[in-house]
């Protein structure tokens, strides 16, 4: 046998790196995670507030027209109390207008101002083509010549407002809430 030192290197475990690229996309996923959590508990949490508030308003309507039927007044007094009541509605009604005049701005026809073209006008508001159910959604319907709004109030009654350019703005009440519904629209006032 030979007496020379045979130096045999024991194998070193090779140390793995962590990938730059892969800690950023791990960091990133967790922010976006983050993001949605956040977002679905903001949405939650709104909706929760705004049906609480839809509860609170539902019983100052009923108390307004208990109030409004027992002072012994008759229907002008009802009729004042549901409009108290309604504020937001006509509001929302007369909002809506300003918005649509300004999308129909620079052009003979009141057909640029629908649900779409509103929604980026008053983004407070909720346009639709159906039926409105609540302050806040807005039902429109226009026409060449006329443009109609129809928004539900709290006490049930529907607020419905048409422009017309040769007739201004014209009013009426109902419980169809549709912007088709307002273009029938003919009184002077709510």
């Amino acid at each position: 046998m030979d007496q020379t030192f045979n130096f045999r290197a024991a194998p070193v475990p090779l140390r793995r790196r962590l990938n730059p690229r892969a800690i950023a996309l791990a960091l990133a996923a967790l922010f976006v995670v983050f993001g949605f959590v956040a977002l679905s508990t903001w949405v939650i949490r709104s909706e929760r507030r705004s049906i609480e508030l839809a509860s609170r308003s539902d019983d100052t309507a009923m108390v307004g027209t208990i109030s409004g039927s027992d002072d012994g007044l008759g229907e002008t007094s009802r009729f004042s109390g549901r409009l108290a009541i309604d504020s937001t509605a006509r509001a929302d009604a007369r909002t809506a207008l300003v918005a649509a005049r300004r999308a129909a701005a620079g052009s003979a026809t009141f057909l640029e101002a629908g649900p779409g073209q509103l929604g980026s006008r008053a983004s407070a508001m909720i346009f639709v083509d159906g039926p409105s159910q609540a302050p806040g959604v807005v039902s429109v319907a226009s026409t060449r010549d006329e443009w109609g709004a129809a928004v539900m109030g709290p006490s049930g009654t529907c607020y419905l407002l048409r422009f017309a350019a040769d007739a201004g703005v014209m009013y009426a009440t109902g419980v169809v809430c549709t912007g088709d519904a307002a273009l029938v629209a003919d009184d002077p006032s709510w």
